[in-house]
């Protein structure tokens, strides 16, 4: 087992990874207006090597938002970016207004290991705690399809969270399935992030 780790190790050192070229790499971040219902993005892309993680390489799928710069936006447009951040709003006065109801982008994930990846997969969705999170596990077959539902307002816009093996390609696609009013200068991206779990 120690020789495989050691293979693989220097593998990632030369970087390569018997992968075409065609797989983005962890991290990355492209436009995706998930907005529209019936938005769709799907892309293949290669787990990262991950030293510190004993779980594999596990890596976050969220909703980036952007907004307009901080430093120079209007009085309400600061007050939205803290919004979309904290789910908390005030008026010019400092008042705070509650909400009645927050929109919710519903996505429906499809995610497909590909080549020698293992199907063995474990997947959180609908919190960035793992206490609070979903758990699936999925061991039979090629294919883990859910739908999730993730806030415009108030904390991180995360689809999932998923433990993989290093340097394996996986598939993503993700559907918008209802339209969302975001608010003016606001778009969104699909943002794929290693992180470090223990």
């Amino acid at each position: 087992m120690k020789v495989k780790y050691i293979v693989l190790a220097v593998l990632a050192m030369f970087s390569f990874s018997g992968c075409d070229e065609e797989y983005a790499k962890v991290p990355f971040s492209v436009p995706v207006d998930f907005s529209k219902k019936g938005t769709v993005y799907e892309t293949n892309f290669q787990a990262p090597w991950n030293v510190w993680s004993l779980k594999g390489s596990p890596v976050q799928l969220y909703i980036g938002m952007r907004t307009p710069d901080y430093r120079t936006g209007t009085d309400e447009e600061k007050r939205i970016n803290n919004y979309i951040r904290t789910g908390v709003y005030r008026d010019a006065d400092g008042k705070l207004i509650p909400t009645l109801e927050t929109p919710y982008f519903k996505l429906k994930v499809t995610f497909t290991p590909l080549g020698w990846a293992s199907d063995e997969v474990t997947i959180w969705t609908g919190a960035y705690f793992e206490s609070k999170a979903t758990k699936h596990e999925f061991k039979d077959g090629k294919k883990i399809e859910f739908v999730v539902s993730v806030p415009l307002y108030g904390g991180e816009k995360i689809i999932m969270i998923a433990d993989l093996q290093r340097l394996r390609n996986y598939h993503i696609r993700i559907e918008s399935l209802e339209d969302v009013e975001l608010p003016q200068n606001v778009s969104t991206v699909f943002d794929i992030n290693r992180i470090a779990r223990k």
